[in-house]
């Protein structure tokens, strides 16, 4: 990772009303050097160049993967609104902490069956979300 890009990490509350959430948390994996992968979906979308099928309103991100990038905990604010996200993998975010673990758990906490937060920000005390 080369580092935060402030324009990448925070929660745009007028990207979402604009293009729905389950879009702008893909846009915002996508920018972070993660990727995502739709309910049903087989195949992950790992760039740009798939971004389209985002902005389906039937498109349900179920799986993110971000290994080692500028995901952080502000960013995580991304996760209101996504109601189906099964599995996620922040293994190597070390600017995800306590804060980001908890957006994710209060925001995902019927739909999300495993996380990875190995060798992020995360501390014991956040863990108990």
């Amino acid at each position: 990772s080369s580092g935060i890009n402030a324009e990448y990490g925070d929660y745009n509350k007028e990207r979402v009303a604009k293009v729905g959430a389950n879009a702008a948390a893909a846009e915002w994996i996508l920018k972070n050097e993660g990727c995502v992968r739709g309910s049903g979906a087989k195949t992950w979308i790992e760039d740009y160049g798939g971004i389209s099928s985002c902005y389906s309103p039937s498109f349900k991100i179920a799986h993110i993967r971000v290994k080692g990038g500028d995901i952080t905990s502000g960013g995580c604010q991304h996760f209101r609104g996504l109601e189906h996200v099964k599995t996620i993998d922040f293994a190597g975010c070390i600017n995800v902490g306590d804060y980001g673990l908890e957006a994710i758990c209060n925001h995902c906490f019927r739909s999300l069956e495993s996380i990875d937060i190995s060798r992020t920000g995360v501390t014991c005390s956040g863990q108990k979300h």
